[in-house]
């Protein structure tokens, strides 16, 4: 009964897997990845999908009906008792490991998971379903894997890899041992961090580049252990990609190379060494090693010769023998490489310049034991000083009698003891004394006291038995003046070798001690008042720092500037600025007391030293100098009074030099601030504001980095319409700390810098990028002029390389049209160097963009450039707009400028509007064009875009 029910069963699962409604599943089982089949209780296979059929090697369709003994009979005796289990328990076999061979690739061994369950119809077991799961490829994997870590592990080179962001991701034993951190401690870390590395690698670009190619790249490193000890080490980096192509990961390999670098530079150390020693002592040295030819040649060998190519041969040394010394020299050299006899020569040789030089030479052999030489070693001398030296004496020696008298050098001859024995003309010249009062005396009574112990030590110095002796001495002559001479003794011998006498030369170095005096007074001291300079006011201030606190007083600096000193040096000229300078010097030395330094700081800046003096007492004689500087000056026809700005600062136990002229320089400016020609004491306020000054410098630099600055816009009117015509951009620093900071808290630090030229560009590129987004908005009246923007421009600014480039690429970058672009320059700009500034402010026209004269009529000079500059607008002061209405002066002012302005063709823009009043008065004088606060203060970009598409109307209601 059971076989029938099983036989009803089979042809009801037959049926169910060929329905139509099955087709979907069975679509799906077909082609599943992994082996599915269906066995009847009879061990026949019903079902079959083609990842099962493949496994053993059959189609589907030859599965169907047979058994599995016959499809696979060598596996058959390990399945039956697992199947039979299944049947008869109806409980699965689940997720089974087993290696077994591939029927369909016989001698291969693969790893399965198989699963095996019971297929039930109406509670009955009717046969049992197969799973099998192909595990070979990934066992491998694991497998490789492991053995991978573990070749890692017990790799004898220190492994590290490290993530693309150069995070450790890997750390081996022989790292641990080699850096002194575990695997644990490195792991996740930033290797600069673990290896002690305060800077990335200067090579970074260049190993980048190469990973990226794919290249390993090695390179030589100093790290740091643990333990705080230095490490010098060998890493080889190479990069690992995924099947994408994208670098994963860095797998670098460490050798410690400490040893060996160490040995390295003691070896260069020595090598060094020599050399310096064979070059002091002109001694060079070489080698010959017969059985193979080899030649070595130290470096002073070939500058003996004056050789630089290192492949010298013998033959080419001794092709530079002398041809009459060559015979001499042929027959040593062959005595020790023939016979072993070492030679000690002298001769000469012809360098290739054609020079003579004298060299002395000397040769060992190196002889194996059975008597043979195998090799040559020596020195080569360059004794060329020596014989030159020789002849000359020997050439002296002949015309002695002749050159003696008549020679314009002092010449003395000395017994042992040295007593003169006889004096030239010319000694008796230089020390001012007849021969009588010389011979056979000592003339330490003649020398300065001083240089008493010159002649002693000649003396010791030759007994020491050395030749020759020079000294620098002073001697007095009978009407009291001082001369300066350097003194050559040598001691001559008979033809025995015997001391005999001495010789010495006198030259008279007066001249050059006093040219010496006045250059050193002239590198110490400005050339145009003779004051000491900065380098000589370090020195002071040094000195003076340490006298005072020896001996507990007080020290004090003034810096001094002259008030307007630029104006009456470029209206009078540079002649007359530098006779006022000069005489403002005589004026300060004149007020000031003996002791203190007057020193020259640049241009028409002083500094004022005072020792062992009080705040009262230093503030007193800062009037005194001011009250003198205040008297008029006479300056061609003309009286010119000028005042000046003084700061001091008080030296505490914390003051250095540096610190002493920037907090007097800080109480100067001041003192500027406040009205000129007057004094400020530097006080805790200042120091607070320095402080603060130094901070923001600081953090200015970052500001750009951050995405700190915006820009602000004051609209510009048409005052006819009351249309928004324009809009001037000014910079705001939103300070993380200290809130919005106004331009005047941070522009003049940028000026200082030089960081304004990166903010310039900034604010031109944000500038024009909002003017581009204005311009394109839907809301802009088409009968309403097209809008401009307005940009500051400073002197430093127009100093920055290719400035007219940067305008360019901005004006490129952001689509606006250059004719839509104004810049402010401040008087400043005119006031400088008048043909450099043309110059560029010609090539910014040349792009189309407009200029503007910025606070006309605050500054000098405007009038007489409007002409020579490419000038478009002037914009009036709000100094003079203020008055409008109230001050007549003011009206007239303004009036006169606009006259003028309209005569030249300028239009005219008044700033700081803040009443009707002004802006009934202006219309009626002809300004057309006006901003100030009456319109609105300056405001974001978005507030702009809103006026523009509201189309905005300012009107007197």
């Amino acid at each position: 009964m059971r076989a029938v029910r099983a036989v009803v069963a089979d042809a009801e699962v037959r049926q169910v897997f060929s329905s139509d409604a099955a087709q979907p599943a069975e679509d799906l089982h077909s082609k599943a990845p992994v082996g599915l089949g269906f066995i009847n209780r009879e061990f026949r296979y019903v079902r079959v999908n083609e990842t099962f059929a493949a496994i053993n090697g059959l189609s589907a369709d030859a599965h169907i009906g047979r058994t599995v003994a016959e499809v696979v009979p060598n596996l058959w005796p390990d399945l039956e008792p697992m199947y039979r289990q299944v049947l008869d328990t109806g409980e699965a076999i689940l997720d089974l490991d087993v290696e077994t061979p591939a029927p369909a690739e016989p001698g291969i061994v693969r790893r399965w998971m198989t699963s095996f369950y019971p297929v039930m119809l109406d509670d009955d077991i009717v046969g049992m379903g197969i799973v099998l799961v192909d595990l070979t490829v990934s066992k491998r994997a694991e497998a490789e894997v492991r053995f991978q870590a573990q070749l890692l592990e017990q790799a004898g080179q220190a492994i590290i890899a490290v993530s693309p962001d150069r995070v450790v991701i890997a750390w081996n034993k022989a790292a641990e041992a080699l850096y002194g951190y575990t695997a644990a401690e490195a792991l996740g870390r930033p290797t600069l961090e673990v290896l002690h590395r305060d800077e990335p690698d200067e090579r970074a670009d260049e190993i980048a580049a190469a990973m990226a190619r794919g290249e390993s790249w090695s390179g030589d490193y100093e790290v740091v252990r643990r333990d705080g000890t230095p490490l010098s080490v060998f890493v080889t980096n190479n990069p690992v990609f995924d099947d994408s192509g994208r670098l994963v990961a860095i797998v670098g390999s460490s050798v410690d190379i400490t040893e060996r670098l160490e040995s390295q530079r003691a070896l260069e150390t020595s090598r060094r060494r020599l050399a310096d020693a064979q070059r002091i002592s002109h001694l060079g040295s070489y080698e010959i090693n017969l059985l193979t030819g080899a030649l070595t040649w130290s470096e002073e060998h070939h500058r003996i010769l004056g050789t630089t190519d290192r492949a010298l041969t013998i033959d080419g040394f001794a092709r530079m023998v002398h041809p009459d010394d060559y015979r001499a020299s042929r027959r040593a050299w062959l005595d020790v490489i023939e016979r072993g006899i070492p030679f000690d020569i002298d001769f000469r040789v012809i360098r290739a310049d054609g020079e003579v030089r004298y060299v002395r030479a000397r040769a060992e052999p190196d002889i194996a034991a059975d008597g043979t030489v195998v090799g040559v070693s020596g020195t080569l001398m360059d004794d060329t000083d020596r014989v030159i030296a020789e002849r000359v004496t020997k050439e002296a020696e002949t015309r002695f009698e002749i050159g003696f008298e008549q020679s314009a050098i002092g010449a003395v001859i000395a017994d042992l003891d040295g007593l003169p024995m006889r004096v030239n003309s010319a000694v008796c010249a230089i020390v001012g004394r007849p021969p009588s009062q010389l011979l056979g005396r000592r003339w330490n009574e003649y020398g300065h006291p001083d240089d008493t112990p010159l002649c002693e030590a000649a003396l010791a110095w030759i007994a020491d038995g050395h030749e020759n002796y020079e000294d620098e001495r002073r001697y007095i002559r009978p009407d009291g003046t001082e001369v300066w001479t350097v003194a050559t003794v040598t001691q001559v011998r008979n033809e025995a070798g015997e001391p005999e006498y001495f010789f010495m030369q006198l030259r008279d170095t007066t001249r050059r001690k006093q040219l010496e005096v006045e250059l050193a007074h002239q590198a110490l001291h400005d050339a145009l008042t003779g004051l000491p300079n900065r380098g000589l006011l370090s020195d002071r201030l040094v000195h003076g720092l340490a006298s005072s606190r020896r001996r507990r007083s007080q020290l004090g600096v003034m810096f001094l500037d002259l008030d307007e000193f630029k104006v009456i040096n470029d209206s009078s000229g540079h002649g007359t600025g530098d006779e006022l300078l000069r005489d403002a010097a005589t004026r300060i030395l004149g007020v000031v007391r003996p002791d203190d330094t007057v020193a020259r700081f640049g241009g028409d800046e002083f500094v004022i030293v005072c020792d062992d003096i009080s705040a009262l007492e230093i503030e007193e004689i800062a009037e005194r100098v001011l009250t003198v500087l205040s008297q008029p000056w006479q300056i061609g026809n003309h009286e010119v009074r000028v005042s000046a700005s003084i700061g001091i600062a008080m030296a505490d136990e914390h003051s250095t030099p540096e610190s002493l002229l920037r907090d007097s320089d800080a109480a100067m400016y001041r003192a500027k601030e406040r009205g000129k020609g007057r004094i400020e004491m530097f006080d805790e306020e200042l120091r607070v504001k320095a402080e603060r000054r130094f901070s923001t410098a600081s953090e200015l630099h970052l500001a750009l980095e951050r995405d700190e600055l915006t820009n602000m816009y004051q609209p510009i009117v048409d005052l006819s319409s009351g249309a928004l015509v324009g809009a001037e951009a000014l910079v705001r620093w939103n300070h993380p700390e200290r809130g919005l900071l106004q331009p005047a808290e941070f522009i003049t630090l940028a000026e200082e810098t030089g960081m304004i030229v990166p903010i310039g560009a900034w604010v031109l590129e944000q500038a024009c990028r909002d003017l581009a987004a204005w311009q394109a908005m839907p809301g802009w009246a088409p009968e309403a002029p097209r809008m401009w923007i307005s940009v500051n421009m400073s002197v430093r600014q127009l100093l920055a390389a290719d400035v007219v480039g940067m305008v360019s690429g901005v004006l490129a970058r952001t689509g606006v049209n250059a004719a839509d672009l104004s810049f402010e320059l401040t008087e400043s700009v005119f006031m400088e160097d008048a043909e450099y500034f043309g110059r560029t402010l010609a090539e910014l026209k040349a792009l189309g963009v407009a200029l503007a004269i910025d606070d006309f009529g605050t500054g000098y000079s405007s009038i007489s450039y409007l002409k020579r500059f490419p000038v478009d607008t002037v914009k009036v002061d709000r100094g003079f707009v203020d008055g409008l209405g109230t001050d007549p002066n003011d009206t007239a002012l303004v009036a006169a400028v606009i006259a003028l302005a309209g005569a030249l063709g300028l239009d005219v823009i008044a700033e700081g509007v803040e009443t009707y009043e002004q802006i009934m008065i202006l219309e009626q004088l002809g300004v057309h064009t006006a901003q100030g606060y009456w319109f609105s203060q300056p405001i974001a970009a978005p507030e702009i875009a809103k006026l523009v598409t509201e189309r905005h109307r300012w009107s007197a209601d």
